[in-house]
């Protein structure tokens, strides 16, 4: 599969640990455990290059809606990380003060340092106590933090990476990061869903984190991920479209011509896109046959079941519409078994169109005649499909969708001459 199946070098993969704190976070750290130098670890997420984390970052240290994360703190960004007055060790501090003094702050401390230095690299500090802690670096994203001061370029990816990593819940979640350089672009098949982009600043205060939806956002939710913390308190919030319509990423952000992620989100180049992996078996995976998926209206389509790309399973169903101008395509399965009235229908499509032939392609669920055969859809415009890589759509099912008579399905508009082969599969209705 394109770009996927060996993900470059700069891609990350890392797993959040996620516990519940009072203010917002998440946190495997807690009072008690040992130092972060014997700090035992949930079997690590690999990656190409080594690069593996088990998350844990904490509430209650500079991390809030109100304060930024050099705020009284014993942390600050004008000098290195190594240095007495870049981050403090407890010793040179009031007791009640700085992240060090806490093993929540410490955690916090140790995914700056994830974030911030690369691999091989660590600092060492002391508590109240005198003991010591190592915070070994992963991602690398400020390298000159160690010993110097932060550029705008560095606080923006480290408070893209700690965002990233937020959790409201006590799950261990593995995610997926795709960003500009120096984290760089390049997708991993274990990790479809995109969930969203982060961008911002969590060094000023207060500070100014944002996300917006990606095209999986809505769709396998996780519990505590952006989504679903209502009432959560965290650092960031949604980011609108210019006219205040939208919070989806395609609307707010500019995608990346490798349509891995975004690179530019409301003036801010450095960026973060988190990708995830499936949360439950989907409800339809076409492993054997097109479970009632048919040709239904305009131009004829021929469905069938094929092994050339797959994303759940061996297999995938394919749409192929040989077209010949401008026209629509329609492939419908009625009465779709397990669809459910108030959640999101996600489909994950496919695209190969050597001709450029293809317009719009959308998925929808159509309600029977009681709701007079309404229409809900969402898709997708030529220009925002990577060909070759997997797409999400998501659909919002009405709380009062009407189950009898209804039909769900997936239409192409067409604008040229050539043959267009569209790859549909882990169709799920729960999220």
């Amino acid at each position: 599969m394109k770009r996927m199946s060996e993900p470059p070098k700069s891609i990350r993969m890392m797993s959040l640990a996620l516990l519940s704190a009072p203010l917002f976070g998440i946190g495997c750290v807690q009072s008690g455990q040992l130092p972060e130098t014997q700090e035992s670890e949930a079997p690590a997420m690999s990656s190409e290059n080594g690069l593996n984390s088990i998350n844990g970052l904490t509430s209650a240290n500079g991390l809030t809606s109100a304060n930024g994360l050099t705020s009284a703190n014993g942390l600050t960004s004008a000098n290195g990380l190594t240095s007495a007055n870049g981050l403090a060790s407890a010793a040179n501090l009031v007791a009640t003060q700085g992240l060090m003094t806490t093993a929540a702050g410490r955690t916090t401390v140790s995914y700056i340092v994830k974030c911030a230095l690369p691999t091989g690299h660590s600092i060492i500090k002391k508590d109240q106590t005198g003991a010591t802690y190592t915070f070994p670096g992963a991602l690398g994203l400020a390298p000159g933090w160690e010993t110097g001061p932060t550029t705008q370029e560095d606080r923006n990816m480290v408070s893209a990476c700690l965002m990233a990593h937020i959790n409201t819940t006590g799950q261990h979640i593995p995610i997926y990061l795709d960003g500009p350089a120096p984290l760089g672009w390049g997708r991993n098949a274990a990790y479809p869903v995109e969930e969203g982009t982060f961008f911002g600043d969590l060094f000023v205060s207060p500070p100014t984190g944002r996300y917006c939806g990606g095209r999986g956002f809505g769709s396998n939710v996780v519990a505590g991920r952006i989504g679903d913390q209502a009432g959560a308190s965290v650092p960031y919030k949604v980011a609108k479209s210019p006219d205040g319509t939208s919070t989806r990423c395609d609307m707010v952000c500019k995608r990346d011509p490798s349509g891995d992620g975004y690179n530019s989100c409301q003036g801010v180049n450095q960026t973060i896109t988190v990708w995830r992996q499936f949360t439950g078996t989907p409800a339809l995976s076409f492993e054997s046959a097109p479970l009632g998926f048919a040709s239904a209206a305009g131009t004829p389509a021929k469905v069938s079941i094929s092994t050339a790309q797959a994303l759940h399973g061996l297999s995938s169903m394919a749409i192929v519409v040989q077209s010949t101008g401008s026209g629509d395509a329609r492939i419908e399965m009625p009465q779709p078994a397990g669809i459910q009235p108030g959640k999101n229908m996600t489909v994950f499509i496919n695209v190969n169109d050597p001709s450029n032939a293809r317009g719009f392609i959308q998925a929808y669920a159509q309600d029977g005649p009681a709701k007079n055969y309404r229409w809900n859809s969402f898709g997708y415009n030529p220009s925002q499909i990577s060909q070759g890589d997997w797409d999400s759509i998501v659909v919002p099912v009405p709380a009062d969708f009407a189950l009898k008579g209804s039909k769900i399905g997936i239409e192409l508009t067409t604008i040229g001459k050539g043959t267009v082969t569209i790859y549909v599969d882990a169709i799920s209705f729960n999220d």
